[in-house]
């Protein structure tokens, strides 16, 4: 037949396509030939012998198709499609172990492929691409884009897989691949971030999957939603489909997602739709860990609904099956959850401590001392032996969702002892120093510096103590306890007012508003000029309160009147506001008083008075910072004056005349203090003053030894 007119022969030979030998059947013939391990040549027979019965084009064209097809599949696609089916067989082998070891509460971990299967993948990838470059006409370009799609997915390479599935998309649209390729490229997607995408591709999979009775993809894709809507924190929805992906499923696969819709549903409190989760699991799983889980787990829901007689009825079946019988030390564990639920914490804390002991090399050890530690923390009280156990639980195999907790607390409970003794400390100083004070027969009398200083420690120290259990322990009574305990007997602390505000705020939000109403009424009429003050008015519905700092304006006065030159009467004014133990600008008054004292009043004793509790109680202050080189020079002037006159003294005790007291050379620098904390450079008296003082002082000693 003449085939020189293309388009003329190709409607001559698809004329009779239909009464010629299949093209299906001729490969079918080809693969009988090998499976009988004939020899090659009578493949070219069976080539000529088809050429000779099937006349013209028709004939040669399906004689070259079929010769490309069974070329590539002999060739390249055979060898690439074992490895990939292998490498495929590993990856669904390692996901199933990995889902039953989360489900066992095992620490969650990123699915990554291990190099053996990167190396299946990597010769399918290879082989595939041969096919697509040296066979593009072959009937097997569909499955080797799918291949490569697939590797790219697993190996994380979401670019190379889309763009690979999407060619199988746009250009086979009926093959029966369709459906799979639409599910991996909503996961891919998904991975991608690309959330809306994904999720239309995943929801238009599974319509495609239901109507061809395609489950495992259908399964697949709900899968994959229900991993959308975690990321969207739609938990609820999540779990539904998982439910749809468990009713899609059978066997271990049902269970696998059937266990994970229950843990879903168990941390958002639906607790009747978990233990039904729970049911379709140990129903449909056929591995024995997922069996133990399914039924474990089911008990533990019945726990947490109060069904107690149901949920030891199916710990008890899991004790009479041997097949268990590695995992009873955790179903004792459950038993003892469930007896301490009830009401018999006596027996609860007793098996607790059995299998503390009993089994200190397995998970239900770690978390028996987890709840001994809790029960004595919270329950009993004693922060010592709750210590112990939460130490213990860093010794017990780590289990990722308490170990954390434990070295929290136990950390925390360290931390407890600590502040617990600083409290002590500092209220056993305040009191021996009342007491000093009451019998007056220690120096600490004389001083009230230190017994201010050590009042305000020890409020400081309550409130620390305070804070720490409300907002660090969670334990409100205790909280309550020590800022009450600031509120009745610290009132003039600076812990005062936010003592206040606490214990209001925290009873409006436990919802006893009357109680609420009583600490921040009373905050808002003893210190209205508190920071706590405007939330305060708030939490009470008020206005916040037009405060006027009376101190402030003392202070301008006392300025006002040492500007006038009645020094002594400014001094007094500023002494009145040093009575005031929580005056916000007691630095600032300190230094005014000192200043006064030394270049007005030429009264250095006194001023250094002034400027050394400045320098003790305010440390960090600005006005502090700029005594220190006056204190300085001052105290070592005195000291070279004491040496001075001990000399003369060992010298000759009938010296006409004492040395002259010293009088520090202050050159006088005023400028008003105001209210920004003005900062004055005092006056200066360094070593070499001190020096030269010195020294005349000993020329006046050798004048009178002569």
């Amino acid at each position: 037949m003449n085939c020189k007119n293309p388009e003329e022969q190709k409607q001559k030979c698809t004329a009779g396509v239909r009464n010629r030998l299949d093209f299906k059947f001729t490969i079918q013939l080809f693969y009988f030939v090998i499976a009988v391990r004939t020899k090659s040549y009578l493949i070219f027979l069976v080539l000529i012998f088809t050429a000779a019965v099937f006349d013209g084009c028709f004939a040669w064209n399906y004689i070259s198709d079929g010769y490309q097809n069974f070329s590539a599949y002999f060739n390249t696609y055979y060898n690439g499609q074992a490895a990939f089916e292998d490498g495929l067989k590993e990856v669904k082998s390692s996901i199933k172990e990995r889902e039953i070891a989360l489900i066992s509460g095992a620490q969650p971990y990123p699915f990554v492929i291990n190099e053996a299967i990167r190396q299946k993948f990597y010769i399918a990838i290879e082989k595939a691409s041969k096919v697509l470059q040296l066979y593009p006409s072959s009937e097997f370009t569909e499955n080797c884009l799918f291949i490569i799609g697939i590797c790219d997915y697993y190996e994380g390479d979401n670019i190379g897989g889309q763009r690979k599935f999407n060619e199988i998309e746009a250009t086979f649209p009926k093959s029966s691949r369709y459906t799979e390729a639409e599910m991996y490229f909503g996961l891919m997607r998904l991975k991608s971030l690309d959330y809306d995408a994904a999720f239309a591709s995943l929801n238009k999979a599974i319509g495609i999957a239901e109507k061809k009775k395609n489950m495992p993809v259908a399964a697949k894709a709900a899968e994959g939603l229900s991993d959308y809507f975690l990321s969207q924190n739609d938990t609820t929805r999540a779990a539904v489909y998982l439910d749809s992906a468990a009713t899609f499923s059978t066997g271990d696969e049902a269970a696998i997602y059937a266990c994970k819709e229950g843990s879903m549903l168990v941390g958002i409190g639906d607790y009747v739709n978990a233990k039904r989760a729970y049911e379709k699991a140990y129903a449909q799983a056929r591995d024995v860990r997922l069996r133990f889980y399914s039924k474990y787990y089911l008990a533990r829901v019945q726990r947490m609904q109060g069904k107690y007689y149901s949920a030891l009825g199916n710990l008890n079946e899991i004790r009479d099956d041997d097949k268990f019988f590695q995992y009873f030390p955790l179903v004792d564990y459950q038993e003892s959850e469930v007896l301490y639920d009830s009401g018999a914490v006596s027996s609860a804390v007793t098996n607790f401590q059995r299998i503390d002991t009993a089994y200190a090399s397995n998970e239900a050890a770690t978390r028996s001392a987890f709840k001994l530690g809790n029960i004595y923390l919270y329950t009993v009280g004693d922060y010592q032996t709750a210590l112990r156990f939460f130490q213990r639980c860093a010794v017990h195999p780590s289990v990722y969702t308490i170990s954390p907790k434990a070295q929290l607390l136990s950390g925390l409970l360290q931390e407890y002892f600590i502040i617990g003794y600083r409290v002590q400390l500092s209220d056993s100083l305040y009191t021996q120093a009342l007491h000093a004070a009451e019998r007056n027969d220690s120096a600490i009398a004389h001083s009230q510096v230190v017994i201010d200083t050590l009042y305000e420690h020890a409020a400081d120290a309550r409130q620390s103590f305070a804070g720490f259990f409300l907002f660090k322990l969670q334990i409100p009574d205790s909280a309550i306890a020590y800022y009450k305990s600031i509120v009745h007997h610290f009132q003039k602390s600076k812990a005062y007012s936010s003592s206040l505000y606490t214990l209001g705020e925290y009873y409006y939000s436990a919802g006893d508003t009357a109680e609420g109403q009583k600490y921040l009424t009373q905050l808002l009429q003893e210190h209205p000029e508190s920071h706590y003050a405007d939330a305060a008015s708030s939490l009470l519905g008020k206005r916040p309160p037009t405060y006027v700092d009376s101190s402030r304006v003392q202070y301008d006065r006392a300025m006002d009147l040492e500007k006038n030159g009645d020094y002594d009467s400014a001094v007094k004014t500023l002494d009145d506001l040093l009575k005031d133990q929580k005056l916000s600008i007691a630095p600032q008054v300190l230094y005014a008083a000192g200043w006064i004292y030394e270049n007005k009043l030429s009264q250095p004793d006194s001023a250094y008075v002034y400027y050394k509790q400045l320098a003790t109680k305010y440390p960090s202050s600005n006005f502090s910072a700029n005594v220190t080189l006056a204190l300085t020079g001052y105290e070592q002037a005195e000291r070279d004056s004491a040496l001075a006159r001990s000399l003369a003294k060992a010298k000759d005790s009938t010296a006409s005349s004492p040395p002259k007291p010293l009088q520090p050379a202050i050159t006088p620098q005023y400028s008003k203090v105001d209210s920004a904390e003005t900062v004055r450079r005092p006056p200066i008296m360094n070593r070499a003053d001190s020096l030269a003082i010195q020294r005349e002082q000993l020329k006046e000693l050798i004048k009178h030894e002569k």
